[in-house]
């Protein structure tokens, strides 16, 4: 039983301490006479609500405090923590395990970062990782997921969108990020994206979807960055672009 509330922890205190006095009656009613029950029966009741209910409520409290140090070093493990998105072992991970997943696989990377770092500086980089993550974030349903796949990229997985969804919320994705300004001790800050985009169908595996997706962010790198380009709606050879 996960105890991680303080309501869990008197269900818990209480659950034990009820069994705990059932078994003791009822060794009662095997091992002393019918003459003198009810005065055993009632001391027992006693001993037992006292001792039982207080070791049960320690007990449920260690264990919420267990409950939530795993819960805390989880979110650790699955979060990024510089942007507080999905880590990269949590998304294929996620994936993995729902292989029937489908949707639009969108691979986002932020235009000319070595420039702001070098411009800007390695912690105004570090603000604007983070305020684009928090754009993704802002743009995406709750059954969507994005991570941050490394450095200035992205991923973000539309579950069960359709084509023509996946290239409005590409779209938008890129548009927010591009009027958005970020603010940094170094400065104002704008930065535009580049935005590759694959279909994943049924039973296929997530990797492949990525690479098609990652191919399709390189081709629109060559073409001038800050634009989307996609794989459908004939995979690897029709491209939908519009550059700002």
């Amino acid at each position: 039983m996960l105890i991680d509330t303080n309501r869990k922890i008197w269900v818990f205190s209480i659950s034990i301490t009820i069994f705990a006095l059932v078994v003791s009656e009822a060794l009662n009613l095997l091992l002393f006479p019918a003459l003198i029950l009810p005065v055993t029966m009632k001391g027992t009741a006693i001993i037992v609500g006292v001792v039982t209910m207080p070791i049960c409520l320690w007990i449920g409290r260690q264990m919420k405090e267990k409950a939530m140090m795993s819960l805390q070093l989880q979110a650790l493990v699955d979060r990024d923590r510089l942007t507080d998105v999905a880590t990269r072992d949590f998304f294929f991970a996620r994936l993995t395990e729902f292989p029937n997943a489908y949707g639009v696989s969108l691979m986002i990377d932020i235009d000319n970062f070595k420039q702001v770092n070098d411009t800007h500086g390695h912690l105004a980089g570090d603000d604007v990782i983070h305020a684009v993550a928090q754009i993704l974030r802002a743009q995406i349903r709750d059954v969507d997921i994005v991570c941050r796949f490394g450095g200035e990229e992205f991923i973000v997985f539309l579950q069960n969108a359709t084509a023509e969804e996946g290239w409005v919320i590409a779209e938008r994705i890129r548009h927010c990020i591009q009027v958005a300004t970020t603010r940094t001790d170094a400065g104002d800050i704008k930065v535009t994206v580049s935005v590759g985009g694959s279909l994943k169908d049924r039973l296929e595996h997530v990797d492949e979807a990525i690479k098609r997706a990652d191919d399709c962010l390189y081709l629109a790198k060559q073409k001038g960055r800050n634009r989307t380009v996609v794989d459908w709606p004939q995979r690897g050879a029709v491209e939908q672009m519009r550059a700002s």
